[in-house]
């Protein structure tokens, strides 16, 4: 891994198919090749069909299998670019946008190339669990186009958990979107439990749905609050998020669709926390794509 690179320094190292090619042979095998199958680092290279043939058990792989890359017809040139836009943007970059900037003449094609780098990096965080003191509060957001009641009761919007990590009360270090069901407390205990490790002490307004908190193994800080003004003094970072994050989804994507909002969350999520590895953003998000198992163009219009 690099320690840091710039936007020059990216064009002249992934300049061709080839030098991404080779790049990812790398990130996949970082000491030696390693038989998916089998587990054995001897193989036989086929050039024309750039497969690696396992000397063992003779089983065949390609860099790109069980990847988000895996029977990409795109170019890994463009994949890298969309990699590099997506993760770099901090609002996000529309599908329209990233596919004028690619030159991809099928609108779907790059669709589902976000949507599968989304999946990346929202499994990426899915096995962090935020601990310490923590903001937490909900929030409602809705999809394209759509203008109805705000907060709590609001119809055809989607419930969402925002939780931020606080070390000693200070600045932020960790966030978390988790879109639930409802907001039943069940449906919060089982998210929270999922995201949030036991003993944490969780800072929340005085809505009834979070009073179970301290029956479950958290230590509950709960206001009442009447006006902006204790929000903001009780819950300045979690507020600050779901603003900035609303705002972005607002500009950007003009709303999103409760289906797909998860991966829009865990897109916004995965910059936020890595904010400090600003110059590595890239490698690690590509490092991701790598290790996650790729999601379908059926599975994403189910």
């Amino acid at each position: 891994m690099y320690k840091s690179i710039d936007f020059f320094r990216f064009q002249e190292m992934f300049s061709s198919d080839h030098k991404c090619w080779n790049y990812l042979v790398k990130r996949r095998w970082p000491v030696e090749f390693q038989c998916p199958h089998c587990g054995h680092n001897r193989y036989y290279f086929h050039p024309q069909r750039a497969l690696f043939e396992c000397k063992a058990c003779r089983y065949q792989s390609s860099v790109t299998a069980n990847t988000i890359f895996h029977k990409t017809r795109t170019p890994l040139k463009k994949w890298f670019w969309a990699i590099y836009l997506m993760v770099h943007q901090k609002n996000g970059i529309s599908t329209l946008q990233l596919q004028k900037y690619l030159g991809i003449k099928t609108y779907k094609t790059v669709w589902v190339m976000v949507h599968k780098i989304r999946q990346a990096m929202a499994a990426r965080d899915s096995t962090y669990q935020l601990c310490g003191l923590i903001e937490l509060d909900e929030s409602y957001f809705g999809g394209k186009g759509h203008t109805g009641k705000r907060g709590r009761g609001s119809e055809n919007k989607s419930p969402v958990l925002v939780a931020v990590e606080v070390p000693d009360n200070k600045r932020p270090k960790f966030a978390w979107f988790g879109q639930v069901p409802n907001l039943e407390s069940e449906q919060i205990e089982k998210a929270l439990k999922k995201k949030i490790k036991d003993l944490s002490i969780l800072k929340t307004d005085a809505y009834k749905s979070f009073l179970f908190i301290p029956q479950k193994g958290y230590y509950h800080y709960p206001k009442v609050m009447s006006d902006n003004q204790k929000i903001a003094d009780h819950l300045p970072w979690v507020h600050i998020l779901i603003g900035n994050v609303k705002n972005a989804i607002r500009a950007t994507f003009h709303g999103v669709s409760a289906k797909h909002l998860s991966r829009y969350l865990g897109e916004y999520s995965y910059r936020f926390n890595r904010r400090f590895f600003e110059p590595q953003l890239f490698d690690r998000l590509l490092n991701a794509c790598v290790l996650t198992q790729t999601i379908t163009f059926s599975e994403l219009r189910q």
